[in-house]
């Protein structure tokens, strides 16, 4: 159902677009959507229709409450105006009421059936854009979300996808009806006097417009002072949060001083509002009321002069105030329809985005037992956003099928990007990466990543249970399998600790748990998996040297004949590594195994004795020969 073609490029320093504008092109945002209301197209029709109806009988029913009305102050005027094609008598009280009952149990029983088949059709459409919304969200590549907040994405889902259901749902419906009450009911005064309804055309739309265009001011005054309150809230909330500090520092002035500035910014800004409050009363009892006066003294006048019935003076009042509500009513629901229009845009767009061409299909998690092979050939890589800044230049590397290759250097040399890469999150910007000697980009993503397990070194758990987070790995697996992945990862010790083990809940990103501990969920979630390309990013820095040691044993079983690319600073974990590139400054400085380049007195040396100089250890202990 979503269409998946648009990703142009556009300039970053432009100003983003305007969304939602009330001109053609917001019309046409109904048309990106259509493809969502195309299957339910006859259902909406229906409601469109039933909609009129209602429109219709809400104009019959006021006519109706004109005639009944007049015939109370005058019993021998029958019916003046427009003449409603109902059999009743239009001097007769019982029998006008009877038509208001009837018409009312049928407009009730239109807009029960209209507001159900709309929310029937809405309900059907916003699932799939539901659906289709967070599917491109979360296929889109990783550098999609580098200039995106998670808060912005996921209102995407939640707040825009419901001001779509509210346009769907109310918002087109009022339009509707507003718009027939508008026209229907213009065209029934001027069956009562043309001239008192050019008299009304002339003051009460008028000032009623105004009052909404002042009132919209005012509303912007009042978004202002509620702002500034939250800016000052902020200063609270951050000085309460961060009071150690403030402390620490004797920071309390300072912080009085901002609040201060704040709270004064908050009472100019309310003291203007109030003014302008003020104004706008007075405005409203001078143009709103004074405009209803003129049309009445105009009707009196009429009235005593025999150019009106008082039936006709009565119909004319209720209608006047029909259609004065709807003009008053349709600028808020243009309003509405603007933020329908912006809703969709911001949805459609994530909808539309060029997504990566991953499967959203479930399939067989177990990898094959074929481990890959890699082959960087002069790979280059800057981030899009820093075309300047070379992250890494012309990288030569392979990685053969079973062979451990440990990346050590210090911060920012590329190490994690060389990890980044390995998982397509990101593609080179120069050179060539081969898997299995076929270009990355020529495999299916899906698969390649079903065959990866990676561990990060900021590892980020899911809200569930550990039993959950560690079968994310692989769904399937058994809970025998789960267990063993426990054991190996040196986890089921402090799982059994908890109440409720494996069943624990982790909190929202893992937060019940210690930096260490879910590193061990990680690494379980790895020896679950079994990949033919195992990838540890740091994934033992939050770990004590005591737990370093038993799990780097069991990442050797688990490294046996796998291909492994290990990430480190702490040496003592790459030590046992079949080979070891240093990288320095995005470039491979050297390469070879442990001994090799401890020979070399290079780089790699260096780093080994700058860690023994500060009280690191590099595995078992190393010979002072070694050195």
């Amino acid at each position: 159902m979503a269409r998946h073609a648009r990703n142009t490029p556009e300039d970053p320093l432009a100003p983003p677009p305007a969304k939602g504008k009330l001109n053609r092109d917001g019309f046409r945002q109904f048309g990106r959507i259509a493809p969502y209301l195309r299957p339910h197209r006859l259902k909406f029709a229906l409601g469109i229709v039933l909609i009129t109806l209602s429109g219709l009988l809400t104009l019959v029913v006021t006519r109706l409450w004109g005639q009944l009305g007049g015939v109370g102050v005058d019993p021998g005027v029958g019916s003046a105006g427009f003449e409603l094609p109902l059999p009743i008598d239009p001097g007769d009280l019982k029998s006008i009421g009877a038509a208001i009952l009837a018409v009312l149990i049928l407009q009730s029983a239109l807009s029960f059936i209209r507001i159900w088949l709309f929310g029937e059709i809405t309900t059907r459409m916003l699932k799939a854009l539901r659906e289709d919304a967070f599917a491109g969200m979360i296929t889109q590549p990783m550098a999609f979300f580098d200039t995106r907040r998670v808060g912005d994405l996921g209102s995407r889902i939640a707040a825009d996808i419901e001001a779509i259901r509210d346009t769907f749902t109310t918002v087109l419906a009022e339009l509707v009806r507003q718009t027939i009450i508008i026209g229907g009911g213009l065209l029934a005064l001027m069956t009562f006097s043309w001239q008192l309804t050019l008299w009304m055309l002339g003051s009460l739309p008028v000032a009623i417009l105004s009052a909404m265009f002042f009132g919209r001011f005012i509303r912007s005054m009042s978004k202002q002072t509620q702002q500034a309150v939250a800016e000052s809230n902020t200063i609270v909330s951050e000085t309460l949060t961060g009071i150690v500090s403030v402390k620490a520092f004797a920071r309390e002035a300072y912080e009085l001083t901002r609040y201060r500035a704040k709270v004064e910014a908050v009472r100019g800004i309310a003291l203007k509002t109030a003014l302008w409050r003020g104004a706008f009363a007075s405005f409203i009892i001078v143009m709103i009321f004074g405009a209803i006066t003129l049309v009445l003294f105009q009707g009196a006048s009429m009235l005593q002069s025999g150019e009106l019935s008082s039936e006709q003076f009565f119909s004319f009042l209720l209608m006047t105030g029909l259609v004065a509500g709807s003009i008053g009513g349709i600028a808020n629901i243009f309003g509405d329809l603007q933020r329908g229009f912006g809703a969709i845009e911001e949805v459609m767009d994530l909808v539309e985005e060029q997504r990566e061409g991953v499967s959203l299909e479930e399939g067989e998690e177990k990898p094959g037992g074929a481990r890959l092979s890699v082959q960087f050939q002069g790979v280059g890589f800057h981030y899009p956003n820093r075309a300047d800044v070379q992250v890494l230049k012309g990288i030569d590397l392979e990685l053969k099928a079973g062979e451990t290759l440990a990346l050590v250097g210090g911060s920012g040399a590329g190490k994690s990007t060389i990890a980044s890469l390995l998982t397509a999150f990101r593609h080179p910007t120069s050179g060539a990466l081969y898997v299995d000697g076929k270009p990355i980009a020529d495999h299916e993503l899906t698969p390649l990543r079903r065959r990866m397990a990676l561990v990060p070194q900021e590892v980020i758990l899911f809200g569930g249970t550990i039993e959950e987070n560690i079968r994310y790995g692989r769904p399937t697996a058994s809970e025998t399998d789960v267990r063993q992945a426990a054991t190996d990862a040196l986890a089921l010790g402090f799982i059994e600790g908890f109440p409720d083990g494996f069943d624990t809940l982790v909190g929202e990103r893992g937060v019940q748990l210690s930096g260490g501990q879910r590193q061990r969920i990680a690494l379980a979630r790895a020896f679950l998996r079994d990949p033919d390309l195992l990838i540890l990013d740091e994934a033992t820095s939050a770990l004590d040297a005591t737990s370093e040691k038993a799990i780097q044993e069991a990442l050797d079983r688990l490294m046996q004949g796998r291909t492994s690319l290990v990430i480190a600073h702490r040496l003592s974990t790459v030590r046992a590594a079949d080979r070891i590139a240093v990288l320095e400054a995005g470039r491979i400085a050297e390469i070879g195994t442990h001994d090799d380049l401890m020979a070399r007195n290079g780089r790699y040396r260096e780093l080994v004795e700058h860690q023994l100089d500060n009280g690191s250890q590099l595995g078992p202990a190393i010979p002072a020969s070694g050195l």
